[in-house]
């Protein structure tokens, strides 16, 4: 590892159990992270059931010999309870954090939706009929949060799965106690004396934007594998045969090539190096879609970027 340069792969939302050639996206991000020799891997979430038939996927991704991490998706709890997931993942904790050369990193769960005032674990789909009540940060994890940001003094870096900015009216695109988690890192930043929290990755919503909120970048990492029109949206983009398998492809704009980054920090500036694909069939505008969500253009692109701090 060189001196205060890291670089790590990062991915999100392949949906092994609804996409098609999840596995081949798959192999191409581990193919790339080996080839790129980068200092750790990380999936934001979205990745596939734990079902003995996806050992095989899994394989692909424990390819990758050095360390691996994993942040907890809202899908990932579709067949499943947290504690069946996190096994299959050999994750001993859904929020965690750990140090990598001169950085930290924090991974948080906003797998949780609310009712009577107590937080409800994702469970077997449980989320689903939940609305607007769902994704938030618990009360502990942000006391957890704001002792494990006054215990480092490197430069940090947020996974989640959800978006931790606010939720917007009629968009239901980041956590709902965003106030409260953002308050803690305007704190830390403020008692730092110094930008200590750079940067907020999130997955879920299958965007690829930045946005700057108490001057840290909120960054939507785009998913790997395709975007989600909605069910009024029908349009056969491959055989039927293959359809019939992954019928969420008929909603969906698939991307042709998978989409991920491979990021690098050094003092002062965050670089993504990321991927652009083109839509398999028709684009989101071409069938009626607005191409936009929550104030992001809808893309198959992961953007290049360079973010100072």
């Amino acid at each position: 590892m060189e001196s205060e340069r890291i670089r790590f792969g990062l991915m999100t939302d392949i949906h092994q159990d609804l996409m098609y050639k999840a596995s081949d996206r798959l192999q191409a991000f581990i193919d790339e992270s080996i080839q790129e020799d980068v200092d750790f891997i990380i999936q934001l979430g979205d990745f596939c059931f734990p079902l003995p038939e996806n050992k095989p996927f899994f394989d692909i991704w424990q390819q990758f010999a050095g360390p691996n991490y994993h942040v907890l998706g809202n899908h990932d709890m579709d067949k499943c309870d947290k504690q069946m997931m996190m096994s299959f993942l050999g994750m001993k904790s859904n929020y965690y954090s750990f140090d990598c050369g001169d950085y930290h990193f924090v991974v948080l769960d906003a797998n949780y939706f609310r009712v009577d005032g107590q937080y409800v674990d994702y469970a077997f789909s449980n989320y689903s009929k939940e609305g607007h009540t769902v994704s938030h940060v618990t009360d502990e994890q942000l006391a957890w949060l704001r002792e494990d940001l006054s215990q480092t003094d490197k430069p940090t870096i947020l996974f989640s799965h959800q978006s931790l900015e606010e939720t917007y009216v009629g968009c239901n695109v980041g956590i709902h106690n965003s106030d409260k988690l953002r308050e803690i890192l305007r704190e830390a930043n403020q008692l730092a004396g110094f930008r200590k929290v750079i940067a907020c990755m999130n997955g879920h919503n299958h965007l690829d934007g930045v946005k700057v909120i108490d001057d840290i970048y909120f960054i939507h990492i785009n998913s790997i594998s395709y975007y989600y029109l909605g069910s009024q949206f029908n349009t056969v983009r491959y055989s039927e045969e293959i359809t019939a398998k992954h019928p969420i492809l008929r909603q969906s704009v698939p991307y042709e090539e998978p989409l991920y980054a491979i990021i690098t920090l050094e003092p002062g500036l965050l670089t993504i190096k990321g991927k652009k694909s083109t839509y398999v069939g028709p684009d989101p505008l071409e069938i009626g879609h607005n191409n936009a969500n929550a104030g992001h253009v809808v893309s198959a692109k992961i953007s290049c970027r360079q973010l100072k701090f």
